[in-house]
């Protein structure tokens, strides 16, 4: 792991992940999971009806494959960017917005809690997560994508390393 920092103060990043925009991730996810059923019932419409394997099954094959290849293409190219990312560093937790810049920080020491909700449903799944500071500031949160984030143990791991967390 590169020896750099997210943001000033808060000490070395351990750890480097990716974060969603709630609506448009959802929305994403639901479209992605969507044009999968309409993949399937073009197949089965070709299964049914061989001689249209030029009309159905090859642009639709196509366009899934170009959809996906744009997916894991954008997930490069903002882990290089660094955009919409989460930063576990050694001192606290940054969460950066849409051009990279910090959104919100918030050091280990004024961390007081931490809430986790999952959302798992047939064609999406995310964990929306509250990191509660002592004090009246607002808590810092963020949307982790994916039903089995690595995201959300890494963050209670680093909080139990740094003993903000039980």
């Amino acid at each position: 792991m590169r020896n750099r920092t997210a943001v000033p103060g808060l000490g070395m990043i351990r750890g480097d992940h990716a974060v969603i925009n709630p609506a448009m991730g959802a929305m994403m996810q639901v479209l992605r999971g969507f044009m999968l059923i309409l993949w399937v019932f073009m197949l089965v419409a070709t299964v049914v009806n061989p001689s249209a394997v030029n009309d159905n099954a090859i642009p639709t094959t196509a366009v899934v494959a170009v959809v996906y290849a744009l997916k894991f293409g954008w997930r490069r190219l903002t882990a290089v960017l660094g955009v919409t990312r989460c930063y576990l560093c050694a001192d606290g937790v940054a969460v950066t917005n849409r051009l990279g810049r910090v959104r919100d920080s918030v050091a280990w020491s004024e961390v007081t809690g931490v809430q986790q909700t999952a959302v798992v449903g047939l064609v999406m799944g995310c964990h929306r997560i509250e990191i509660f500071r002592s004090g009246s500031a607002s808590p810092l949160w963020f949307v982790a994508p994916g039903t089995k984030s690595a995201l959300v143990q890494a963050l209670l791991a680093e909080g139990r390393r740094t003993g903000a967390l039980q």
